[in-house]
């Protein structure tokens, strides 16, 4: 192709810039018109080729909008900017370093809250063999201290914990347990308060006053410079110590290491070498004259003249024991020969539908009358148990409810004319989320004066299903009407019925099986109003090779309740291991359910 023939673009070569890829193979000039481009104020500042630039000049550069250091280029050519930082890269590097920044306040900060239990080995209710080394160590009593130390289990442990912190709840009542949550936060503050030493804050002297006694009303700090220790006196307006009046004046003197100790004497502790000068009247460092008996700081922080060292020593002996008026609120069930042992018991779950989809349940525990001591009340002999207990997610471990407290878990009519074979019965109702729980009882019998635990695993339903369902099926040994409906979650009665379960399912020949249960959503004929319900009840007896015999089966056709109790006298039955298995079928609907459960007839 001739000269004149050839295109007027540049040659593809010449977009990479090189010298000999001109058209006409000479060094390039630089241009001079209004134009011209400049990589810098003077030619010869463009720098060498090959020099290295640092990426953090590189930004800076780009971040000031200076121009590239380059020559002139042809016409369409492409040179690629050292200095270009393509925006997307810019908003990575400010978001990374956006979350970097969040990274170190979760790192700075959460973790001081998050973990600060474990980083000063605070343990409230691990069941470790050295719990009671922990913050409990301040109001644990000795007989629980002796209990804990001869579980063996991890268990038992657990359970001990549990009734531990239950039976001071201050108010079983509510979900919290208002007690712990205030105890557990004043270790927390102690911890963060009194953190100058290497000893946990928890642990010193200020700490332990702090977590039994509280705040106090008044803080003072005296430096003493010349001495180059310490005193601090804390005062309580209303001493929490009955007998101490007003203003009770707790000092602390600091030692050596820097660390603050209880002392009766706290002008003379914090002063160096004991801080006596040898003259006729006994003055500190500082000039403080000392009164036999009385302390300066103390006097000055508002102590009375009857607050001397011997008197300080025994109040400081009281102090670091839990106020009497906290001992109330704990509802504490202890007493000096109070032992954690076992008492027997079996539970029972029953639930019906309740409102704003929560299930209704009632929670029935039978203890064998044989297993706890009887005392003389008047003329007869009487059990005294208490039971109590909680029901925990197991999904969601803060999801509690507390079932009762000493004074309303109630106990069944028929306990104080139970015979020796016979179950004592106790009972709470509440209204709980449908979910996996478990269940945790508190048992105590005050005559013999033991206290046990108990744990079990159990299924709420949610009963809110628009199907045909059922209730689960009540077996118990009392099954009465009544003439009058009674108020919503009272123990024993549902409805128009007084309802005593069986918690173990054994019955007596001279007894009678009662079932209770209750249809859910049944069609409705038209005509009456009403559902048309057949019921079957099919009895079989287990033999020994675990087997089942059919007994026969009973019925009840067309009826129109829904809700249905059914009494069977065991009289003439064999002794042994029954099942029944109940049929509901809606004869409207055409639909059917059933439920089966096992029992027991005594020999």
């Amino acid at each position: 192709m001739s000269p004149e023939e050839r295109p007027s673009s540049p040659d593809p070569a010449g977009s990479r810039g090189d010298a000999s890829s001109t058209p006409t193979g000479r060094e390039p000039s630089t241009p001079t018109g209004p134009g011209a481009v400049h990589g810098a104020d003077h030619p010869d500042e463009t720098p060498p080729e090959g020099e290295v630039v640092s990426p953090g000049a590189l930004a800076a550069a780009r971040l000031l909008r200076l121009r590239p250091r380059h020559g002139p280029r042809v016409p369409g050519q492409k040179v690629r900017d050292s200095l270009e930082i393509p925006r997307w890269g810019m908003m990575i590097g400010i978001l990374l370093t956006f979350l970097l920044f969040l990274s170190l306040l979760v790192l700075f900060f959460l973790p001081g809250v998050a973990t600060g239990a474990e980083s000063h080995g605070i343990n409230f209710d691990k069941p470790t063999k050295d719990w009671y080394q922990g913050p409990v160590r301040y109001i644990i009593t000795k007989v629980e201290l002796k209990a804990y130390k001869s579980l063996e289990t991890e268990l038992d442990r657990q359970n001990f914990i549990d009734w531990f912190w239950q039976r001071r709840d201050s108010d079983p009542s509510t979900q919290k347990n208002e007690f712990r949550e205030r105890y557990e936060q004043r270790v927390f503050e102690a911890t963060r308060m009194f953190a100058d030493t290497s000893t946990p804050g928890w642990k010193t002297d200020m700490g332990k006053v702090y977590i039994l006694m509280g705040p106090p009303d008044e803080q003072n700090k005296d430096t003493m410079a010349r001495s180059h220790r310490g005193i601090v006196t804390w005062v309580y307006r209303k001493a929490p110590i009955p007998g101490q009046g007003g203003n009770l004046v707790v000092g602390f003197a600091k030692d050596a290491s820097g660390e603050f100790h209880l002392s009766t004497t706290p002008t003379i502790d914090s002063d160096v070498a004991r801080g006596l000068q040898f003259a006729r009247t006994p003055i500190t460092i500082d000039d403080q004259r000392i009164i036999p008996g009385l302390d300066p700081a103390m006097l000055a922080a508002g102590a009375s003249l009857n607050q001397g060292e011997l008197a300080t020593m025994m109040m400081y002996g009281e102090l670091q024991q839990l106020p009497p008026k906290e001992e109330e609120m704990f509802r504490t069930l202890v007493s000096t020969h109070e032992f954690f042992t076992t008492i027997p018991a079996e539970s029972q779950l029953d639930c019906y539908q309740g409102t704003d989809g929560k299930t209704f349940a009632t929670i029935t525990v039978g203890i064998k009358s044989s297993a706890v001591q009887y005392h003389t009340v008047g003329e007869k002999e009487r059990p005294d148990v208490v039971v109590f207990g909680k029901l925990v997610n197991r999904k969601h471990p803060d999801e509690v409810y507390p079932l009762a407290s000493e004074s309303n878990f109630v106990e069944s009519q028929e306990n104080p004319n139970a015979g020796p074979t016979d179950m004592l019965v106790f009972q709470a109702t509440g209204a709980f989320k449908p979910g996996e729980y478990e269940l945790v009882l508190g048992l105590q019998d005050r005559v013999a004066k033991r206290v046990s635990s108990y744990r079990k695993n159990v299924s709420i339903p949610d009963l809110t299903s628009k199907d045909l369902a059922l209730s689960t099926i009540a077996v118990a040994g009392t099954l009465d009407p009544v003439e009058y409906r009674v108020s919503a979650g009272k123990p024993f009665f549902i409805g128009k019925f007084r309802i005593v379960p069986r918690p173990d399912f054994s019955f007596k020949k001279s007894e009678e099986l009662n079932l209770y249960f209750q249809v859910y959503n049944p069609a409705i004929d038209s005509e009456t109003g009403r559902p048309k319900l057949d019921v079957f009840y099919n009895f079989k007896f287990r033999k020994d090779d675990g087997s089942y015999a059919e007994v026969g089966t009973y019925g009840v056709k067309a009826s129109g309740a829904q809700v249905q109790g059914y009494a069977v006298s065991l009289e003439k039955w064999p002794a042994g291991v029954y099942q029944v298995k109940m049929t509901l079928n809606d004869t409207i609907s055409g639909k059917s359910v059933s439920s089966q459960i096992d029992f027991t007839i005594q020999p």
